[in-house]
C-alpha cells in the first residue's frame, strides 16, 4: 500500500520532537510492509530526506524563503500571532499545501491527514481531481481552532469529505460532536508509545529526595505555572522534594522569572530539550510525573498526554489534571492521581500523599505499565491504522 502523509509537524532526525509521534506511527506502518511518504512545510533544515525507512519532502509556501515563518517549531497557533506577514503566510500555506500535494500524491492508495485545518485541502483536491480516498487524524487544536476563528464551516467540508476521522482520545471525539461533526466517521485511535524503549531500567535514586519530573512544550495549556507554585508548599512540609520540567517554548523566561520570583531556584529546574535516551534516563531516575495541563485562554487543552504513556512505561507513577485525553490514560486511582485543572492546592494534595504513600504509588505505577503495554504500544496502534487503511480501500 502507498500512504502520502500531508501534516504540519514531522521531525527531521529521530529525537527531534516537532510531531514525533506522527513519525512513529508511520515508522511502525512502514514495517508492516507499507511505502509512506510525507509532505510537510519547510521549517528549517533539509526539504528531502529519508528517516527511519520513511521518505520525507517539505515544501515552501511563502516566498524569499527566508521570511516563513508559519510553521516554525513554535507551532503554527503561536505563530500566526506574530503580526500581519505571518498571518498572509496562512493563505499562502494553503495554496501551496493544495499544489504540492497534487504534484506529489497523484499515484498514492490512500492520503492520511494530520491536523485537517489547516492541512486537509491538498487532500480534499486529490479526492476530487483524481479520486484519491483520504482519512484524517483529528489532534483537537483544529476543533478549538476552528470554533474561534468561525472556521467550522471548513472542518465539516474536509471531515465530511473524508472516508474516516480518526481522533486521538474521547475527549477530543467529543469536541468533534459539539462542533456538529458526523459521529458515524469518526474513530477514536490514540498515539502511541515505544515500550521496546520506554521502559522500566534498575538505575539508582537518590533516597535523600524525592524528585519530580514534568515534560511538555512551555505553553499555557501545559499548565506548569500551577506546578510551580504547588512546590513552595510541597517544601514547606517536605523540603526535599524537587522539580524538573523539561521543555522549551515562547513561556519559557516567564516561568524562569516565577521560579526565581517564588524563590525556588534551588528546588526548581527547567532543562531544555533532551535526547530520548536522556528522557528515558530522567523518567527512570524519578519518583513521580506531573502533567498539569488547563483549558487556556483559547478554550485549547491537552488531547492525549504521550509524555503521561511515556512516564507510565517507563514504571513511573503518575498524576494529572483531568482535562482533555489526559482522563483516557489516567484511571484515577487505578492507573494514577487526577486533581482538578488550575488548582495548586489540590496539586499540593497529591504530591504529599504519593510522597507519604509509597506502596500505594509503587502499585499504581504497576497498574499503569500494563495498563499502556496492553493499550498504548505502537504496534498495536499501527495495527489499528492500517485496519483502517484497508477498510477504506475495500
Amino acid at each position: 500500500m502507498k500512504i502520502g502523509v500531508i501534516t504540519s509537524a514531522y521531525p527531521e532526525y529521530e529525537d527531534d520532537p516537532h510531531g514525533i509521534f506522527v513519525h512513529r506511527l508511520m515508522r511502525e506502518i512502514v514495517k508492516q510492509g507499507h511505502e509512506v511518504k510525507v509532505l510537510a512545510p519547510f521549517a528549517g533544515g533539509k526539504t528531502k530526506f529519508n528517516l527511519e525507512g520513511v521518505d520525507v519532502e517539505r515544501f515552501n509556501y511563502f516566498y524569499p524563503r527566508r521570511f516563513q515563518r508559519l510553521a516554525g517549531r513554535s507551532g503554527m497557533i503561536d505563530n500566526v500571532k506574530e503580526g500581519f506577514l505571518v498571518k498572509l503566510q496562512v493563505i499562502s500555506f494553503l495554496f501551496f499545501n493544495i499544489v504540492y500535494s497534487l504534484r506529489k500524491f497523484r499515484d498514492m492508495d490512500i492520503v492520511h491527514v494530520q491536523w485537517p485545518i489547516p492541512n486537509g485541502l491538498g487532500a480534499l483536491f486529490l479526492k476530487k481531481i483524481y479520486g484519491i480516498p483520504y482519512i484524517n487524524t483529528i489532534h483537537g487544536e483544529e476543533v478549538y481552532l476552528s470554533k474561534r476563528y468561525h472556521t467550522i464551516f471548513a472542518l465539516k467540508w474536509i471531515v465530511n469529505n473524508a472516508k474516516k476521522t480518526i481522533t486521538n482520545s474521547s475527549a477530543t471525539r467529543d469536541s468533534c460532536l459539539e462542533a456538529g461533526l458526523d459521529e458515524y466517521n469518526i474513530q477514536i485511535i490514540p498515539f502511541g508509545v515505544d515500550t521496546d524503549f520506554f521502559k522500566p531500567l534498575k538505575l539508582p535514586k537518590n533516597e535523600d529526595m524525592f524528585q519530580i519530573l514534568s515534560v511538555g512544550y512551555l505553553i499555557e495549556r501545559k499548565g506548569f505555572e500551577y506546578l510551580i507554585r504547588a512546590m513552595k508548599e510541597v517544601l514547606k512540609k517536605h523540603k526535599n522534594a524537587r522539580l524538573k520540567i523539561v521543555g522549551s517554548g515562547p513561556l519559557e523566561n516567564k516561568l524562569k522569572n516565577m521560579i526565581i520570583k517564588l524563590e525556588l531556584q534551588n528546588e526548581v529546574e527547567i532543562i531544555k530539550n533532551v535526547s530520548d535516551e536522556e528522557l528515558l534516563r530522567l523518567y527512570n531516575s524519578s519518583d513521580l510525573f506531573v502533567l498539569p495541563s488547563i483549558t487556556d485562554s483559547q478554550g485549547n487543552t491537552e488531547g492525549l498526554g504521550v509524555v503521561l504513556l511515556e512516564a507510565m512505561a517507563s514504571g513511573l507513577p503518575v498524576i494529572g489534571s483531568n482535562v482533555g485525553g489526559i482522563k483516557d490514560i489516567i484511571v484515577d486511582n487505578e492507573t494514577g492521581l487526577l486533581f482538578q485543572e488550575k488548582n495548586s492546592q489540590e496539586i499540593v494534595d497529591k504530591i504529599i500523599f504519593t510522597i507519604e504513600n509509597k506502596s500505594k504509588m509503587n502499585k499504581l505505577a504497576e497498574n499503569g505499565l500494563n495498563f499502556v503495554e496492553e493499550n498504548f504500544n505502537w504496534e498495536i496502534v499501527a495495527e489499528s491504522y492500517q485496519d483502517c487503511y484497508k477498510s477504506v480501500l475495500h
